[in-house]
């Protein structure tokens, strides 16, 4: 077991004031999102009929492709039958809500077996928002019941959308991890014995890891290797995650904090220095890259970050190494040519209290931040969209619980919430990574898989993950070909 216990005066105002600015967005914005490009809609075209509990006809404008219409329910609980002209199979649906009211909902289809005829449940969570994307396995039926079970007053869906998504051929698809030196060079990671260990099958899954503090800035431009741990050691390190993956293709990140320095003075005056120490720095220890984690700029040494994140990948570029940067959906202010520089972001989509206080529901986690960064300039695929293995309290105070937690673990996939704790539970890690494929995006990104439940376990995040990708994806040629050259 292992428990994160922080408390933080800054983290619970943060989390209030991401609660305020999330709210703000309630209603606005998202409920125009466009639905899958390749996909029929088969609540519009194979629609026979559709009620609510109250028999009103009114329940049409739920599957009426209008989202400026919406179905109102007749009280806090209510419930939509939709029936289709003959049986069809899906594996996703999509809901609209006007407004922010829905707390928690459940799918059903009928099961028509003589003499055991029924509504099965495949599928629940909690809030819809302005829009919900909802992943499971192949149903094949001819009614779905959508049950709203709980809310905080009347709602309105705008539409209740269902379809049979193909898989999407893809060349890869990123699946980031953090690691911290100390776990890694005491090889505790690597340990069955450790509560931290990290299962073979975890190569199977994650392709990119973040060595966290693997340097720091110092005022004279050099990256300083953290206290504690020699230069010797992180390069062992790196090799261990090396012979770790063995054949498996993996990129390995030196994660740099700028908390040794005055980072004002490191740009006006070690601007060129650190450029170049940056690049020995990786050659010498082994990296693919250097992930930058500047917890927070201002707005001028915005400015003068993007100009550093320019020239830096300038020089990257000579010797094939990746430029990354962990990023927050607010106070960002990076310059378009840094923005085309990096390779990718790790978008932190945690921390990020909504009006229910959870920190990465599906709305703060996924929805806003990821269209905050396409908004900014971001293509697709430059984003890896974060998911937490951890829980954060439904009052915004600074505790972290692991996911592993037996004390909070949930009971099943579909739970979220656990005694006062918001985690993204099973269900919700495979519908924010289908929602990431769904978009093009380059993948997703683990804070951290240390945190997780064993692999072999159903609950296992990381292998909810895997599963998604391996249900939604096709392995294109570029990427079959270069496992094969491995």
């Amino acid at each position: 077991m292992k428990k994160k216990i922080i408390i933080s005066a800054v983290a619970i105002i943060l989390c209030l004031a991401l609660i305020i600015g999330t709210t703000a967005f309630a209603g606005e914005g998202f409920s125009d999102l466009p639905g899958p490009d390749d996909s029929e809609n088969l609540a519009v075209t194979q629609f026979e009929s559709i009620e609510d509990s109250k028999g009103k006809s009114s329940a049409r404008k739920a599957v009426d492709s209008d989202t400026n219409s919406a179905w109102k329910a007749s009280g806090t609980t209510d419930s939509l039958v939709l029936t289709f002209k003959e049986e069809q199979t899906f594996n996703t649906i999509i809901l609209r809500e006007k407004g922010w009211n829905i707390k928690k909902f459940v799918l059903s289809y009928y099961d028509e077996t003589p003499g055991n005829a029924h509504w099965e449940r495949f599928y629940e969570q909690d809030a819809v928002n302005d829009y919900r994307y909802c992943t499971f396995d192949a149903v094949t039926a001819k009614q779905i019941k959508l049950e709203i079970t709980e809310s905080d007053s009347i709602f309105k869906i705008r539409e209740f959308e269902v379809y049979n998504i193909q898989k999407k051929v893809r060349d890869n698809i990123r699946v980031s991890d953090y690691v911290v030196t100390p776990q890694l060079a005491n090889g505790e990671i690597f340990d069955p014995e450790s509560s931290n260990y990290l299962s073979p099958e975890y190569c199977d899954v994650v392709n990119q890891i973040h060595v966290i503090a693997s340097a720091k800035w110092n005022n004279q431009g050099e990256l300083v290797i953290p206290d504690g741990l020699t230069g010797d050691e992180l390069k062992a390190s790196v090799q261990k995650i090396r012979d770790f993956y063995g054949k498996k293709h993996v990129d390995i990140f030196a994660t740099v904090f700028f908390n040794a320095c005055d980072p004002d003075v490191v740009f006006s005056e070690q601007k060129d220095t650190v450029i170049q120490n940056t690049v020995d720095f990786l050659l010498e220890y082994g990296f693919d890259g250097v992930s930058y984690d500047w917890e927070y700029p201002n707005k001028q040494q915005w400015i003068t970050f993007s100009e550093h994140l320019v020239n830096l990948k300038n020089a990257l570029s000579k010797h094939n190494l990746l430029l990354s940067c962990a990023v927050s959906p607010w106070n960002f202010y990076m310059e378009e040519d840094a923005i085309n520089a990096l390779d990718q972001i790790e978008i932190m989509s945690y921390d990020l209290c909504d009006e229910n206080g959870n920190h990465s529901s599906f709305a703060s986690g996924a929805v806003q931040p990821v269209q905050y960064f396409l908004n900014k300039g971001f293509k697709p695929e430059q984003i890896n969209l974060g998911v937490p293995f951890y829980a954060r309290p439904d009052d915004g105070g600074g505790i972290w619980i692991n996911f592993d937690d037996p004390d909070y673990t949930p009971a099943d996939r579909f739970q979220n919430y656990s005694d006062g704790m918001w985690f993204s539970g099973t269900q919700m890690i495979m519908d924010k990574t289908a929602y990431a494929i769904e978009n093009n995006l380059g993948g997703i990104m683990i804070f951290t898989a240390t945190e997780d439940v064993p692999y072999g376990n159903d609950l296992s995040l990381l292998k909810s993950i895997k599963t998604t990708i391996d249900t939604r994806t096709t392995l294109g040629n570029n990427a079959a070909n270069a496992k094969e050259d491995i």
